[in-house]
């Protein structure tokens, strides 16, 4: 925590005068043959970059990332953290900044593990009982892709109008809910927020093969269904794609369709989150709203998570001598 100290202390003037302070939350890892290990970081930064100059208030004050996150994508690279170390290492950063004088934080993560989530939100509840107003603003992000339909978003239609081929298009539009990692969506942020970190391997990948949920999961959604609880209906469902996807072999390391990425493409997805994370900022960060709620709550009571299986994690993929 030295970094964070240190950061800290060089910038106690404009934390006391209420400028909010951006921490990224993010882990080490495997984004595919394509992505920095370091992407959600990069994109993080990126997000919190738009959000202030949206905001346009005080300085922007980004402090260095804790690089922990919990359920990281198996592959070459990736650094395994075990969930205690993480909200350990969250609560001990929040506390730090609401020692610092902090009055306002956004936790800013790109890493969409639910127990991730979970444990950021343990520093929001840790900063909210210090009084600092703060932001975990990914969880908007997710309450609305799995709710995801075609509705009316001109910026997300943009987003897909980059894609030629009327197919693909549709193919991915239905898609979004589950392009979790590493595919059309977050490749074409990371060629908007960093171009440089991009392989050029990107354009020759293949779409991710399907992913179909099985075991307790597709029976529990319906079931939910059928008693009229939507909201888990769909989380059960896209947990179960969430397994699937983990179980896939050989594992891609990606969903979706990360060739039809681009810049344009990008571009669009980074305004239309940030016209969401703004109304949330300005909300919760200069209001009395509180942040908005992780989901997929309920699987910190299961024996294993879908970034955990019950399976080693060699089984999964073999290191690169």
């Amino acid at each position: 925590m030295a970094a964070l100290s240190d950061f800290l202390a060089a910038h106690q003037a404009p934390l006391s005068e209420g400028a909010v302070v951006y921490l990224p939350i993010n882990p080490i890892e495997y984004h595919g043959p394509h992505l920095s290990l370091l992407n959600d970081h990069l994109i993080s930064v990126g997000l919190a970059r738009d959000l202030h100059q949206r905001l346009g208030r005080g300085p922007l004050l980004i402090a260095p990332d804790l690089d922990v996150g919990f359920d990281p994508a198996p592959g070459p690279g990736t650094i395994v953290t075990p969930l205690a170390e993480v909200k350990a290492r969250v609560l001990a950063a929040c506390g730090q900044l609401a020692d610092a004088g902090a009055q306002r934080v956004g936790l800013m993560t790109f890493h969409g593990s639910p127990l991730h989530a979970l444990a950021i939100e343990a520093g929001v509840e840790r900063l909210r009982a210090r009084a600092v107003r703060v932001l975990s603003p990914l969880n908007l992000l997710l309450q609305q892709l799995l709710q995801f339909d075609a509705g009316e978003d001109d910026a997300l239609k943009a987003a897909f109008d980059t894609i030629a081929d009327p197919v693909a298009r549709a193919r991915a539009w239905r898609g979004l809910a589950l392009d979790f990692h590493a595919g059309f969506f977050e490749t074409s942020l990371a060629l908007h927020y960093a171009a440089d970190s991009v392989r050029p391997n990107f354009r020759q990948l293949p779409p991710c093969p399907p992913l179909v949920a099985r075991g307790a999961y597709p029976f529990a959604a319906a079931a939910a269904r059928a008693l009229g609880f939507t909201r888990r209906a769909q989380e059960m469902d896209l947990a179960g794609t969430g397994m699937a996807w983990f179980a896939l072999r050989p594992f891609p390391g990606y969903t979706g369709a990360p060739a039809l990425a681009s810049p344009a493409a990008g571009a669009s997805f980074a305004r239309a989150i940030i016209d969401r994370y703004a109304v949330a900022a300005e909300a919760v960060l200069y209001g009395q709203a509180r942040s908005p709620a992780p989901i997929l709550s309920w699987l910190k009571y299961l024996p294993f998570t879908p970034g955990n299986p019950p399976v080693p994690l060699e089984a999964v993929w073999q290191p690169t001598p």
